[in-house]
């Protein structure tokens, strides 16, 4: 395949999936994402190049100092521009998701790499593991030549779909999830329509379950999933291998689907203050002790941060005197006027 080819089917994925090209994997937060970029950066630099002449690059394969510009240009950086930012990150993976369905529904989700069928077929509790040892053994090679980032980026990318599909365990009832599912639906055709931001609890539309099928008795009769238990105590296992990018991950599903808890705002604070973020520690610790102001662990970090006595006795003062005024007699109106 020549050089033109390449560049075509690369620039491509720049639309499909930004995280394969990046070498990244699709849980990456903001501070993931501006390392590696910044990795491939110093990678394909001129200055790493200069050594490099046309015509030994063209016998060994590796990147000229042309090629690297072009792939930064045409490539790194309209990817990464995709990434950097929350919103547009969270439509990709709503994009992600959405093809994952569309491809598991018409039976063509096959892997074809090594890698990726491995994925398919590890247990669950070694998902996470394996699908981030194989990003970073490929991310490690992945830019030393045109036809390297080609082919990475595409085992990559088979790699993030497999994982995406493991991680919504099964797609056709993963809208059940948030438990807001309250009434039998008719399926109908799936549509980009019914897809919501990554991961946050939503309104099951019929457009979820495959074309022409329905709803299973084993499925209706089956006890609802608590999937916010699952996620915190995934969480919870990353929090003690002091994996706290992963913890943050879990949390952060949870808290969609149960925003009211004051304990996971409580360790998702925790984690981000293990990571020195105290902006958002500082959030969550407050947000904690607005939900339950007796919070223990919340109080002792709001200590830590200077936030315990702004956010704990606020509640409880507003709370009490508007209570007290409930329950005082109003007086007459013209006691009042005369203040007695």
């Amino acid at each position: 395949m020549s050089d033109a080819e390449l560049f075509n089917e690369l620039t491509t994925l720049v639309d499909v999936d930004p995280f394969a090209l990046q070498g990244i994997s699709v849980s990456a937060d903001e501070k993931r994402i501006a390392k590696r970029y910044r990795q491939i950066a110093k990678q394909l630099h001129p200055d790493a190049l200069t050594s490099r002449t046309n015509t030994e690059a063209s016998t060994t394969g590796v990147l000229t100092q042309a090629t690297a510009a072009q792939i930064i240009a045409r490539i790194v950086n309209p990817s990464y521009q995709k990434l950097k930012h929350e919103k547009t990150r969270q439509e990709t993976l709503a994009t992600l998701r959405f093809r994952v369905r569309r491809l598991d529904r018409t039976k063509k989700l096959v892997p074809t790499f090594q890698s990726a069928q491995q994925l398919a077929s590890v247990s669950d509790s070694e998902v996470d593991t394996f699908y981030e040892q194989a990003i970073a053994r490929l991310a490690a090679s992945q830019f030393l030549s045109l036809e390297a980032l080609h082919t990475h980026s595409l085992e990559i990318g088979q790699l993030n779909l497999i994982f995406l599909k493991r991680k919504m365990e099964d797609p056709v009832i993963r809208p059940k999830r948030a438990g807001l599912m309250t009434n039998a639906v008719t399926p109908t055709a799936a549509g980009p329509a019914s897809m919501g931001r990554v991961g946050a609890p939503q309104t099951p539309t019929p457009g979820m379950l495959p074309e022409g099928s329905a709803p299973s008795a084993e499925a209706e009769d089956s006890p609802e999933i608590d999937y916010a238990k699952k996620h915190t105590a995934r969480a919870k296992s990353y929090l003690v291998k002091q994996n706290y990018e992963l913890a943050v991950q879990e949390l952060r599903e949870a808290l969609k689907i149960t925003p009211q808890n004051p304990e996971l705002h409580s360790m998702i604070g925790q984690a981000y203050y293990k990571q020195k973020l105290s902006g958002m520690a500082k959030t969550h610790f407050r947000q904690a002790l607005k939900l339950k102001p007796t919070h223990k662990v919340a109080q002792r970090y709001g200590k830590l941060l200077g936030i315990s006595e702004e956010t704990s006795e606020h509640p409880l003062k507003s709370s009490t005197t508007e209570s007290e005024a409930k329950a005082q007699p109003k007086k007459p109106w013209l006691g009042r006027l005369l203040k007695r």
